[in-house]
């Protein structure tokens, strides 16, 4: 038994279009598809019940999905998303030209003026 592969990503939002527009927009990934579920298997996968969930799934260059829900029902407060928080995650890309890629996530409000790029001088 082995793992074969990377199948998705999932990320719960509060902002179905603001998100869209960043992984769109700011990193160009294209959209999969996008609508409302109801459905008894997913409200037994996510452990919840009576869900209605808005999805969308955005493909990953070189295999994989991000996919990202808002839940209508049952909605929640948004969670302290500190880096430091048990639970918390990051989730990494590579870009073929980090400059322009700065450039267009700052052109589209996700990046403040003022920031600047980090090197990591050894490592992935």
């Amino acid at each position: 038994m082995a793992v074969v592969r990377f199948n998705h990503f999932n990320v719960s939002v509060s902002d179905m279009d603001r998100s869209l527009t960043f992984w769109t927009d700011g990193l160009g990934l294209r959209l999969t598809g996008r609508g409302i579920v109801e459905y008894d298997y997913l409200d037994r996968i996510v452990g919840l019940d009576d869900t209605r969930i808005e999805w969308a799934e955005l493909e990953l260059p070189g295999g994989g999905i991000i996919e990202l829900f808002r839940y209508l029902n049952p909605a929640a407060d948004s969670v302290d998303a500190s880096v430091n928080r048990p639970g918390t995650t990051h989730f990494a890309i590579e870009v073929d030209d980090i400059n322009e890629q700065f450039r267009q996530l700052q052109a589209c409000g996700f990046v403040e003026e003022r920031a600047t790029i980090t090197r990591i001088p050894f490592g992935d």
